[in-house]
């Protein structure tokens, strides 16, 4: 340990007369120990020099004026003290080396280490049977005390129990909460952790109370409207002991660009300070997923309205760069972001008629249902005409996290053929006599339904949806349609649970029924 912190330390000289007799042993025998005390548990701070007598007593308790000569070495070793064993990467921030240390010394000169505790004294320093050890400890610890060995019956081998207690606030620990395992890095728009504490020369927390302002490399770049964010920017806090703040940068950050750091400081005295490691606020788009079936050039031969078709795709592991999370080192609890899948269907003329439904379980599974009455009503709708018996489609996902939004590979998508033939000649037999509404099916549903019904006549229809106080929420369907069976897609994304009517207006008749929305 450098010179430096001994120099300029006070010395506590603590002195006692009591002493306490030797047990018995062969003639000649003895042993060290501490001067005894009749005083309290000490308080002292860190830093500071906490000084002991030792004395070499015989078997009598008469104290070996010749131990120096007659005497062995005698091992000291610190207990309770993390001091020696505390390294820059068990603690918050990248403090320096050495930054927690302890010793014992003689005469300003630290003992013979034997290991990062314990220290050796020779029977040379001891003068007419006495020599004075002092101690100094930089960690604030409770309950530290010395040890002597080797132990013999009936000696006061152990010091009184002394607490370290910090120094005057001299610096700020200013310390991120990373995001990214092994590197300082934050989401965009999400919430992460700042740790903020003032600490002494020897970097222990204090829990004195001190005046604290924040800056920033770029201050203005932090969104203080999201629910528990704090907007430390905005004047003086006072800072007492360890705390800790949320916060949510608003800008890209990411390398070789310039990253953000936050500074904490003292107003009245700048030189109490201190501030993060520069860190990236990183981008978080959905990670890259591909389509799975039907596979591309497939061809879906739809044969019955109630069969069914399978859209699938991949969902990666994790599908967000943005996944479990845990932004606050005292707060056990893991966020991910909430990925929601579209799919997306396209003629593959054009590649502007597109439907979007958001796939099975509102948008969180990566597949979606559809029945060949469903596709075939998509395909008719996409074409505008009810006659059309073919489609040439694409079809793709589409991912996002409420921000950032990725496309499925590949791109453009898969490419697929969609025959109608027989549903087609289905809706060509002979015209319903009567109009009518079917129930929808599913129902309740999660997170489309199908519903049914039929005209006699070509002419204007329009199905709706209302809540249960008559207000429309919904239209599906306002137009000219021929007459027949009509199956349409029903996929609510805008709208809550609960109980719905769906209600068809053709050829002068109104006709409702009750459905029911689960989420």
């Amino acid at each position: 340990m450098s010179t430096r912190h001994l120099l300029s330390l006070p010395i506590v000289m603590m002195l006692f007369t009591a002493s306490i007799i030797a047990g018995r042993g062969a003639p000649g025998e003895g042993g060290v120990q501490f001067a005894t005390t009749l005083s309290s548990d000490m308080t002292v701070l860190v830093g500071e020099q906490v000084c002991f007598t030792l004395t070499a007593r015989d078997e009598n308790g008469n104290v070996i004026r010749s131990w120096d000569q007659i005497g062995s070495p005698t091992t000291i070793t610190l207990m309770n003290s993390t001091a020696n064993t505390d390294t820059s990467t068990m603690s918050w921030s990248a403090d320096p080396d050495d930054y927690s240390w302890a010793i014992v010394t003689h005469n300003g000169v630290e003992l013979t280490k034997i290991s990062d505790n314990e220290w050796s004294i020779p029977e040379t320093y001891f003068v007419l049977g006495e020599a004075t050890v002092c101690l100094i400890n930089t960690k604030a610890e409770v309950d530290v005390y010395l040890d002597i060995s080797p132990k013999f019956a009936n000696l006061n081998q152990v010091t009184d129990k002394i607490t370290f207690v910090a120094d005057e606030i001299t610096n700020y620990l200013v310390d991120l909460t990373s995001a990214v395992a092994n590197e300082d890095a934050v989401y965009l728009l999400r919430p992460y952790e700042i740790i903020v504490a003032p600490r002494d020369r020897y970097l222990n927390i204090s829990d004195q109370q001190i005046v604290t302002k924040f800056s920033a490399r770029w201050p203005g770049e932090f969104d203080p409207h999201q629910p528990g964010l704090a907007d430390i920017f905005a004047g003086e806090v006072f800072i007492q002991g360890l705390t800790n703040y949320l916060l949510a940068s608003r800008i890209e950050r990411e390398k070789p660009t310039e990253p953000q750091l936050v500074v904490a400081y003292n107003p009245t005295n700048t030189n109490i300070r201190g501030q993060t490691d520069p860190y990236e606020v990183l981008s978080h788009a959905p990670n890259p997923f591909s389509l799975l079936l039907p596979e591309n050039h497939a061809v879906l031969d739809l044969t019955l309205s109630s069969a069914l078709v399978d859209f699938t795709w991949e969902r990666p592991n994790p599908p967000d760069p943005y996944w479990d999370i845990q932004v606050s080192r005292f707060n056990q609890v893991f966020v991910s972001d909430a990925i929601e899948y579209t799919w997306v269907i396209v003629d593959s003329i054009s590649l502007t008629r597109a439907q979007r439904i958001l796939s099975n379980n509102n948008g969180l599974e990566p597949k979606i249902m559809l029945s060949h009455g469903q596709l075939w009503s998509i395909i008719r709708t996409m074409f505008g005409s009810p006659a059309v018996i073919h489609g040439s489609c694409l079809w793709y996902v589409t991912a996002t996290d409420g921000l950032y939004t990725t496309s499925s590979d590949p791109t453009p998508g898969h490419y697929i053929s969609i025959l109608a033939d027989l549903i087609s000649n289905v809706q060509s037999s002979p015209v319903p006599t009567e109009v009518s509404l079917a129930q929808n099916y599913p129902n309740p549903f999660n997170p489309s339904t199908s519903i049914t019904f039929t005209t006699t006549r070509r002419g204007p229809v329009r199905l709706s949806v209302f809540d249960l106080l008559g207000k429309e929420v919904t239209k599906i369907v306002s137009n000219v349609l021929d007459a027949g069976t009509h199956t349409v897609n029903y996929s609510p994304s805008t709208v809550r649970s609960g109980v719905y009517i769906y209600r068809l207006e053709a050829e002068g008749k109104v006709l409702s029924r009750r459905m029911v929305v689960t989420k």
